[in-house]
């Protein structure tokens, strides 16, 4: 008697025909499923390859609601911006970004940076002061390019916007900017403090651009019917809470200013007593700190949470260089992981971090991160503005 056949874990032949002829591919999928699929990636060079994939997957990342509710999520992580500028009208600016996630010790070993090559040029005999990054606000980030100001977005190449030249910027004394949203608007947002001399006195001006609606410059220099007081912005803005902050440096006496980006209004906030010289603003967490270096081997952090009741100031950490051999410059927390280490940027260039448990403060090295200009934390975007072309 002839023995039959069996084949245990395979479907008939019929049933493998049916399967088949129900198979998909991802090319086939809807918009919308492709879309939800899309917003699950959690690391920007996975969503930087998807972008590159085919023409459709590159439109649906590129709409306008795809790029904000993947921001809205959080499905991306905060990041480093690395920063170079051209040295050459033939070289353009440079961008690098670098994910700063929660394993500190994957953190160490990570070695692969995103470049990206942008559209901007700087000439030659650029001044060093006069390229920086004035600030980076929900992808879009804010460049002091030469005498002009620029806003891009640094993973879409080729796209950025030039604002028209700020009146009295070249004999202006001092000046800083800042860069804001307003959520309710949906408004980007320029913010200038010029400072001018004119016959021994000092004249402090806030000028205001709005992104794709102002056609130039407004003027916003008074609080309440008045001119608003100070002469120093320092440090430049710091955008947190809805509003751009900065220090004001008085004769005999400092505060803390506010601009909401929302309402255009201006007001003032307390500072800690317990200050010193070399202070400077950041935020982490969505929370606004003062970072106060006291001496090369200690800096002060404080911080604010109850920002809209009180706006008291509560000293956080007290930071312990040891022997890093950290040149006397700002020392800022960008990061908070789930152990409780703290990231820090070392006079805007290098990243390390701090334990508070054990007070250990060490210099995190990567491969590929050397010879920047300037870095920033950053939470990277694919928004693109009908402005921004």
């Amino acid at each position: 008697m002839a023995k039959r056949k069996t084949s245990f874990g395979r479907p008939p032949l019929q049933k493998k025909r049916a399967i088949a002829a129900v198979t998909t591919t991802i090319s086939e999928l809807p918009d919308d499923i492709i879309c939800k699929i899309l917003l699950r990636i959690s690391d920007i060079k996975s969503l930087v390859r998807c972008n590159r994939v085919c023409k459709t997957w590159r439109n649906l990342i590129l709409q306008p609601h795809f790029a904000k509710s993947h921001l809205s999520r959080g499905s991306l992580p905060l990041s480093l911006l690395l920063y170079r500028p051209s040295n050459a009208r033939t070289n353009p600016v440079h961008f690098g970004i670098l994910e700063l996630n929660d394993d500190l010790a994957s953190l160490s070993r990570q070695n692969a940076t995103l470049k990206f090559r942008s559209e901007i040029y700087i000439r030659r005999n650029c001044k060093k002061g006069e390229v920086y990054v004035i600030g980076a606000c929900n992808g879009l980030v804010c460049l002091r390019v030469d005498k002009d100001i620029v806003v891009c977005n640094p993973i879409l190449p080729g796209r950025h916007f030039v604002l028209p030249k700020l009146p009295k910027l070249a004999q202006a004394a001092f000046s800083s900017f800042g860069f804001g949203y307003g959520p309710l608007s949906d408004e980007y947002k320029v913010l200038t403090c010029t400072v001018t001399s004119e016959n021994h006195w000092y004249n402090t001006t806030l000028n205001i651009f709005t992104l794709g609606r102002d056609n130039t410059w407004r003027s916003i220099g008074r609080h309440n019917g008045q001119p608003f007081p100070g002469c120093y912005a320092r440090g430049g803005f710091i955008f947190v809470n809805g509003a751009l902050h900065w220090m004001e440096l008085g004769v005999g006496s400092r505060f803390l200013c506010y601009f909401d980006v929302e309402n255009e209004e201006l007001g003032s906030l307390s500072l800690p007593c317990h200050i010193d010289v070399l202070t400077h603003l950041g935020v982490l967490d969505d929370f606004l700190y003062l970072s106060d270096r006291i001496s090369l081997s200690h800096v002060h952090v404080w911080v604010m949470k109850d920002y809209i009741q009180t706006g008291a100031w509560r000293l956080k950490w007290v930071v312990k260089l040891q022997c890093l051999n950290v040149p006397f410059g700002p020392v800022l927390p960008v990061k908070v992981l789930k152990d409780g280490t703290i990231l820090l940027i070392f006079n805007d260039k290098f990243l390390g971090s701090h334990n508070p448990q054990t007070g250990v403060t060490k210099r995190i090295t990567y491969h590929g991160v050397r010879f920047w200009h300037e870095s920033i934390a950053h939470t990277p975007s694919f928004l693109c503005p009908p402005w921004l072309k």
